[in-house]
């Protein structure tokens, strides 16, 4: 017996030597492994912190017109992607802009502009007037606030780029270079009783119920497009002494925001906080991101509100976006930018102790990705002549990690304690619903390694049995993942490298979104939605499952590609240019086909030669431009092919496949 066990065991050992050679083990092998305690990070359901008001963001400039225009069911997938909690990542609070007339100073009326004011002169308001055409009367922001509220928005931000051009001391809602861009000072009553009137109007003529209203966007920025400057002196002066007495007068219902500065600090704020009188008229103090951030632009500053921290106030992020020729570039669209803002909305909320916080444009047609979580496609021609927008959109994977919080974390919330970095590059954050128990936590790995966390739910209520992630990595959006059981008020699960996961428990579990992916995230060769037989999945020494077994005629599947207009950066000059590289490790070599639709008669979009008589350990990226013609190439939606194949059509081992990504890069 001691001799036929000796033979088992090396037996065993040469088993063992040889798949090691080709650099990968089965699955099966690898669960074998024995894992060490992972890192724990205690969330203490008693210990709360902020109350959340939600996510927002904006469509001023005539931006809800894009959407609007969009023909059906296009249209209604958009609003539902950003205001649906249900089939998006609804967004609660919508931003809007309180017009002032300005279109013969800028813009046009359609596409970027101003939008109409309320009071064209200071004879009479426009519902005063008996041919004023209320249908046509700030159309777009009016429709996409009806939109918002019939999906369950009821938090409605409106704020002033600029005074009427007749209240301002040079005559024009923009630095028009004649006089100060300001407010005249005998006009502050008459804005006043205009912001008053503007909150009173939309109620009765639009049945809009403006929650909040900001008398100034970015006060310190004076430009070509509507703006208005001020000190943080004459705000102070302006709610103290006109502002807030007219709305308590009035008795206009819409809380007082204050500050919306471009950088993100209290300085347009602190006066009015820091006197006694105004102090009780401002109920929530804003401020943008564009300055101040730290650490890459994943931090504030601790103490930038340290005084309205000090007295209790409400905080609200109200404006930030990739802004900056250097951040409109395909990188910017990917999981770097995704993980980027994963952790300032964590920090924020963290270190800041922000309630709300809002993008820029949500969806919208422009110039420039960075601006969007969505970015409706236009036909390249001139945005201000006619109407651009061709149907199609590109979804950047900031949107999928924003909705890994706005989701998820409903007005009422309030955020709970937790160990936020129970490991290094792991941030942990958590929130939960006084009314209902149900909770959400929002963990990011920051690490390119997998990583598992242990969360102790302490304090939780007793039937948190089990959770359900929630997650956005380089190949997933919001990727609604397996149910996880909780033991004694624990769970642990492995966080996927460079990743954004979100629990939430099993009996509040929401659907998975609508299956859509996009040129932004990679495709991991084993998770694919359909695969030939034959094919077979084995994991790599690094841990990495790939497809080996790969012969003539085999092929790969993913579904619903979005290749919009076949862009993969939104650049001007990179219209329609895409590429897409893989990661193989070569053994007799072949071809990989990149087809739509159809494994056979598919049109091919693409072909990367693989080289032959490689080391299957040699881990190779191969590339090709991709085919993005309007007429029959990578444009709109397809199913996604990869088929390999060989020239004589032998039955050899062609190659190991790991992952295919897209790319802006040009192959030659």
């Amino acid at each position: 017996m001691k001799k036929r066990n000796g033979m088992v065991l090396s037996l065993l050992l040469i088993f063992a030597l040889v798949f090691g050679s080709f650099g990968w083990q089965s699955t099966s092998l690898a669960k074998m492994k024995t894992s060490t305690e992972s890192p724990v990070t205690v969330i203490k359901w008693d210990n709360q912190l902020q109350e959340m008001d939600g996510f927002g963001g904006s469509f001023a400039f005539h931006k809800g017109g894009s959407i609007m225009r969009l023909e059906e069911p296009v249209r209604t997938k958009i609003l539902d992607l950003l205001f649906s909690q249900e089939n998006g990542i609804g967004l609660s609070i919508v931003r809007s802009m309180i017009g002032d007339g300005g279109i013969n100073d800028w813009g046009n009326e359609h596409y970027d502009g101003p939008t109409d004011t309320i009071l064209p002169s200071p004879e009479e308001y426009v519902w005063e007037n008996p041919d004023w055409d209320k249908e046509e009367f700030d159309q777009y922001q009016i429709w996409i606030m009806n939109e918002a509220k019939k999906r369950g928005v009821d938090t409605f931000l409106s704020t002033a780029w600029s005074a009427p051009a007749w209240m301002k001391q040079n005559g024009s809602v923009i630095d028009n270079g004649t006089a100060p861009n300001k407010l005249r000072e005998d006009m502050y009553q008459e804005y006043a009783d205009y912001l008053a009137a503007y909150v009173e109007g939309y109620k009765e003529h639009f049945d809009l119920d403006i929650t909040h209203i900001s008398p100034a966007n970015e006060p310190d920025f004076s430009g070509g497009y509507s703006s208005s400057l001020w000190t943080p002196e004459e705000l102070n002066t302006f709610v103290r002494d006109f502002m807030g007495p007219t709305f308590e007068e009035r008795d206009i219902p819409a809380d007082i925001v204050l500050g919306e500065s471009v950088g993100f600090n209290e300085e347009f704020a602190l006066p009015a906080l820091n006197d006694p009188i105004t102090n009780e008229y401002v109920d929530v103090v804003a401020a943008h991101a564009y300055t101040g951030l730290q650490n890459g632009g994943t931090e504030p500053d601790p103490e930038a509100f340290h005084q309205t921290q000090e007295l209790g106030k409400t905080i609200w992020q109200t404006e930030y976006m990739n802004q900056g020729s250097n951040k409109q570039t395909f990188e910017h669209n990917t999981i770097t930018d995704g993980l980027r803002y994963a952790n300032l909305i964590g920090n924020m909320f963290e270190e800041t102790g922000a309630n709300a916080y809002f993008w820029w444009w949500p969806a919208a047609n422009n110039g420039a990705d960075g601006s969007d979580l969505i970015r409706l496609v236009n036909d390249g021609s001139d945005q201000g002549i006619a109407p651009t927008e061709n149907g199609q959109f590109r979804i950047f994977k900031r949107f999928y990690t924003f909705g890994n919080y706005s989701r998820f974390i409903q007005p009422g919330y309030q955020m709970i304690e937790a160990d936020k970095h129970p490991a290094e590059d792991i941030m942990v954050t958590a929130y939960k619903d006084p009314q209902t128990d149900n909770f959400t936590i929002v963990a990011v790995n920051n690490s390119d390694q997998n990583q598992e966390i242990t969360f102790d739910l302490e304090g939780f209520p007793g039937d948190a049995e089990a959770v359900i992630p929630y997650r956005t990595s380089a190949s997933e959006n919001l990727e609604k993942l397996d149910t996880v059981e909780t033991n004694d008020n624990q769970f642990s699960m492995e966080l996927r490298e460079s990743s954004v996961t979100t629990f939430i428990p099993k009996q509040f579990e929401l659907p998975a979104l609508p299956d859509m992916k996009d040129v932004f995230s990679s495709y991991v060769a084993a998770e694919n939605d359909g695969q030939s037989s034959g094919l077979q999945t084995m994991e790599s020494k690094a841990g990495d499952k790939v497809i080996t077994n790969v012969r003539d005629g085999s092929y790969i599947k993913y579904t619903n590609v979005n290749f919009a207009d076949g862009s993969a950066s939104g650049q001007a000059d990179k219209r329609g240019i895409l590429s897409m590289n893989a990661t193989v490790a070569p053994i007799a070599g072949g071809t990989i086909e990149v087809r739509l639709d159809d494994p056979e008669n598919g049109k091919v979009v693409g072909t990367m030669e693989v080289p032959r008589n490689g080391n299957p350990n040699d881990w190779k990226n191969v590339s090709t431009m991709i085919d993005t013609n309007s007429t029959d190439g990578a444009n709109g939606f397809h199913d996604l092919y990869l088929v390999f194949t060989n020239d004589n059509h032998s039955n050899k081992k062609m190659f190991n496949v790991k992952e295919f990504q897209f790319s802006d890069e040009v192959v030659e």
